[in-house]
């Protein structure tokens, strides 16, 4: 295996676990996450991400390791 193709793996393993592991972060990190377009509130305090979303998330990262499990066995 070329080190292009083990640092794809690493990465697209590790991005694919945390989109698992927490949504809820993947979420905050992203602007997929976003709930309300205007920037009156405090900071932090915007509610938790809707069960759709952290779905969404979660199916990428089953994608994510999906792909990164075909290139290792490749």
């Amino acid at each position: 295996m070329d080190p292009r193709t083990a640092l794809a793996v690493g990465l697209g393993a590790g991005l694919g676990a945390l989109c698992l592991a927490r949504p809820d972060v993947v979420l905050r990190l992203s602007a997929f996450g976003a709930t309300t377009p205007d920037r009156t509130g405090q900071y932090g305090d915007d509610g938790p991400a809707s069960t759709r979303a952290t779905w969404v998330v979660r199916a990428l990262g089953a994608l994510c390791l999906a792909v990164a499990a075909y290139l290792a066995v490749a």
